[in-house]
């Protein structure tokens, strides 16, 4: 599922420039950067943690953890929004070194902040320049709610917890 969501969101950012219009194209490139922001994260954890000797269970549907955030709107959203899990092999994973449990840790959070980027890229000199904007605008956004939240309750919070255990 990691796999095909993002190759799609690869493929809606360069299908986007072959319309004329800028509201299809903008849509496809909001599209498309959401699907970065989602597919990849598992994705990321899953081949990290193989090539540093982290196992997996199972895939599942769960929470965010951005419900521990107590943000009022986000953490409402975030619970009614079921988001792709791993199930991390216990064993294995307390058989690999601090630095490779962060690794795996980080890779999730390091994807989902800068592979939604990507169409924001694509899209320079294919949108208006006020269409444009919102999309960089967008990206500044996505990397610093990621630099907010991570360290404090997702990806990074567990990175610098594997460091320090």
């Amino acid at each position: 599922m990691g796999i095909v969501g993002t190759i799609f969101a690869l493929y809606l950012s360069f299908i986007a420039q072959s319309f004329q219009s800028d509201l299809p194209r903008l849509f496809l490139y909001l599209l498309s950067f959401a699907s970065f922001v989602f597919f990849p994260h598992c994705l990321a954890h899953f081949l990290v943690g193989r090539i540093v000797g982290v196992r997996f269970r199972y895939y599942f549907l769960g929470k965010s953890g951005v419900t521990k955030l107590h943000l009022p709107l986000i953490s409402r959203v975030a619970t009614a929004l079921p988001i792709l899990t791993l199930k991390v092999d216990k064993s294995s994973l307390s058989s690999v070194s601090r630095g490779r449990r962060a690794a795996m840790f980080a890779s999730g959070a390091v994807a989902s902040m800068w592979l939604p980027v990507i169409p924001t890229i694509i899209s320079l000199g294919q949108l208006p320049v006020t269409q444009s904007v919102l999309l960089i605008m967008l990206a500044g956004l996505n990397v610093a709610f990621d630099l907010y939240y991570s360290p404090k309750a997702g990806d990074m919070s567990r990175a610098r917890s594997s460091l320090l255990a």
